[in-house]
């Protein structure tokens, strides 16, 4: 069977042969031979292209060959730019199996998790670097754009976090209440609740609401941003996606956080209060217990903690988004492994912590 395309092949000239000859092309069987012959062709648009991408998707899915005729290069010069095998309609090469053997998805899963880590500290060294030319040039970080990443992560946060601090107070008075009640000594459960919440529940608790609130939010943003390539319009404009759209994001985490964590330790107390209070518990006692165990240590150990957290938010965000790959799917899971970047981050730098208090007997 041959093809033959028209001298001026238009939308008004290639429509009919499409609606006469393609039928023909869907009946062809595996072993038999198309000629497309395109020696005639003077001048071509979109549509002839489609209709040799076309030929082949029909060729790739029934089996027959293709022969050409190509005097003047338009076959050859389509398939150059298309690849005909991204408009057949059999995807499963997109697809590749997935291994099902637990031990390989968790050892996929542990290096995944360690490249995400080295990632996460060379993007550290890469904001590190921008800071320093920040302090240099102040007037390169845009202020405007910090204080709304402030407003975003901390004030429009202010409701959950004083819900979850608050059922988080509620929670430790109810389980440390129940046992303590058994010997008389329910007034101590405030200097358990001050003490728990300031050195480690307080911005433990506020840090994993940011990472899935606000890290998540971070990613998601700037994986758009590389997707509709407005990063690269800044690279080409010499001005640096670090120091433009991420510092100011890993600044504005760092700084709401102790804030956050504060709001979120009183939310707790106030929680607390509530169940000692049914315990009949008289408020002056509560109160008096919980400033008595609020020291110094205890609030520059949660706010050090909140810091660090709110720094490990920004930049496993942040890093995460400026690195997504060029599709919708691939943001999603940017903001996806942001979330889990940081709790993993968080995990293991509040075990650091401990260690070194424990150590160092803080």
């Amino acid at each position: 069977m041959t093809l033959n395309l028209p001298e001026i092949c238009t939308v008004d000239s290639v429509t009919p042969l499409w609606k006469q000859r393609m039928p023909e092309v869907g009946k062809l069987k595996a072993g038999e031979v198309l000629i497309l012959d395109a020696d005639s062709v003077k001048r071509y648009d979109g549509s002839a292209e489609a209709l040799i991408i076309e030929v082949h998707r029909c060729a790739a899915a029934q089996g027959f060959s293709v022969e050409y005729r190509d005097a003047v290069a338009v076959i050859s010069k389509t398939l150059k730019i298309f690849n005909p095998a991204v408009f057949s309609d059999h995807t499963a090469y997109d697809l590749p199996p997935r291994n099902t053997h637990t031990v390989v998805q968790v050892g996929e899963s542990a290096v995944r998790i360690w490249r995400d880590i080295v990632d996460v500290l060379a993007f550290l060294g890469e904001v590190v670097t921008s800071g320093l030319s920040f302090l240099v040039r102040p007037g390169r970080l845009r202020l405007r754009d910090t204080m709304l990443c402030i407003e975003r992560a901390g004030m429009d946060a202010l409701p959950i976090v004083a819900l979850i601090g608050f059922l988080i107070g509620l929670i430790l008075a109810f389980l440390s209440g129940s046992s303590m009640r058994q010997f008389g000594v329910e007034v101590y459960v405030a200097d358990l609740i001050c003490i728990g919440l300031f050195r480690e529940m307080g911005a433990l608790i506020t840090a994993i609401i940011l990472a899935g609130r606000t890290g998540s939010a971070f990613a998601a943003e700037l994986g758009t941003m590389k997707v509709n390539e407005e990063i690269d319009a800044l690279t080409t404009l010499s001005l640096p996606p670090v120091l433009f759209l991420a510092l100011p994001r890993v600044l504005a985490a760092a700084f709401v956080l102790p804030f956050l964590s504060i709001f979120a330790v009183v939310m707790g107390l106030f929680g607390g209060f509530v169940v000692l209070w049914m315990m009949d518990i008289p408020a002056i006692t509560y109160w008096q217990h919980v400033f008595n165990a609020i020291t110094v240590n205890n609030v520059l150990i949660g706010l050090t903690k909140a810091l660090t957290f709110g720094v490990l938010v920004g930049l496993s965000g942040c890093s995460h988004g400026l690195h997504t790959k060029r599709s919708a799917d691939a943001v999603g899971q940017a903001a996806t492994a942001s979330v889990v970047g940081s709790l993993v981050l968080i995990t293991i730098f509040d075990g650091i912590f401990s260690v070194l208090l424990f150590v160092l007997d803080i």
